[in-house]
């Protein structure tokens, strides 16, 4: 793999007490491009839907400079269990060096049982760059754009009565620049 793609990176990886006799972060394959994460907790996690868990990976990493880590949901279990990464993509910097959590969800209506060593989230490392900005505000290259604060959605989960179960927006508002009708693009499916 290594004569193909040219310069590897390197990552380095710290493994914490709460990862000992876990293995190492692993590619599934050589085609694939996204480390597994398993849950480095003591005993099994009961998922509600909609519940959250915040759990360890097991270990410290040192991103390389020029990259970035992006923690993401484990496609299979995403679209067949509904268990994501809420915070996702967990965006890993360089300068990073304490241990990787990661936080999770269960966006399904069902339980799910996550247990030690199950692997429940990726880590893609890419390229980043940081970059130089101009202000270009009082040029011609901009048009003028006004956001309209009733067309501003605002999740109501957390209020004093109701599930802390996080929603999606049910409306997408465009403006008449966009493509997008106001109706289209919108979920009416009640979760």
């Amino acid at each position: 793999m290594g004569a193909k793609m040219g310069h590897i990176p390197t990552l380095y990886i710290a493994r914490t007490a709460d990862g000992n006799g876990l293995p190492l972060p692993s590619y599934s394959s050589e085609y694939h491009v996204g480390l597994n994460l398993q849950a480095a907790i003591p005993s099994a996690v009961r998922l509600e839907p909609g519940d959250r868990a915040y759990m360890s990976c097991g270990f410290a990493i040192g991103v390389p400079q020029g990259y970035v880590g992006m923690v993401v949901s484990q496609p299979l279990l995403a679209k067949d269990q509904g268990l994501i990464v809420l915070d996702g993509p967990q965006i890993l910097h360089p300068a990073d060096r304490t241990p990787l959590f990661m936080l999770l969800q269960n966006m399904s209506s069902h339980q799910i049982v996550v247990h030690r060593g199950d692997v429940v989230a990726q880590l893609v490392i890419m390229p980043a760059v940081q970059v130089a900005w101009q202000d270009v505000s009082n040029a011609d290259l901009v048009s003028d754009s006004v956001t309209n604060s009733s067309k501003v959605v605002i999740d109501s989960a957390g209020k004093k009565g109701e599930s802390n179960k996080m929603v999606s927006a049910r409306r997408v508002y465009k403006d008449a620049r966009h493509r997008f009708s106001e109706d289209e693009g919108t979920d009416d499916n009640e979760n």
